[in-house]
């Protein structure tokens, strides 16, 4: 059987803020798990904790987000969007493709270098009034 072309891939989910770390962990772990299926890798998973949110899903106002980076075969993507439909504690969630030379970490440090001098920028504004 011919090897099927891997593409990477980024997924930003919101799981329910009354989830415990357990189940946080087990939600990860199915998802390396369907990655692994489709003969991918899990590159890189980042929890960005409890964060307000713009709108109330569900009746909450807070919701516990989370991004992982990965590789797999096509069909990746509806598999791991198929189990989140399914499950109670998902409320929402949004895949990119990724370009295979995308750095998290490097966009990641330029949107806080940025955000300082945008603060920076306001103090200054504010000590000239």
């Amino acid at each position: 059987m011919a090897t099927q072309a891997v593409s990477a891939y980024e997924t930003i989910y919101i799981l329910k803020p009354s989830l415990s770390e357990a189940d946080t962990a087990t939600i990860h772990q199915k998802v390396d798990a369907v990655v692994g299926k489709f003969q991918g890798q899990v590159t890189l998973r980042d929890d960005w904790g409890l964060k307000e949110m713009a709108y109330a899903i569900d009746d909450e106002g807070t919701g516990r987000y989370a991004l992982v980076q990965y590789t797999g075969a096509p069909g990746v993507v509806e598999e791991i969007e198929r189990h989140f439909k399914i499950s109670p504690d998902v409320m929402r969630f949004m895949t990119i493709r990724t370009e295979k030379t995308y750095d998290y970490a490097k966009i990641t440090a330029q949107i806080l270098h940025a955000e300082e001098e945008v603060k920076k920028a306001k103090e200054l504004r504010k000590k000239g009034q």
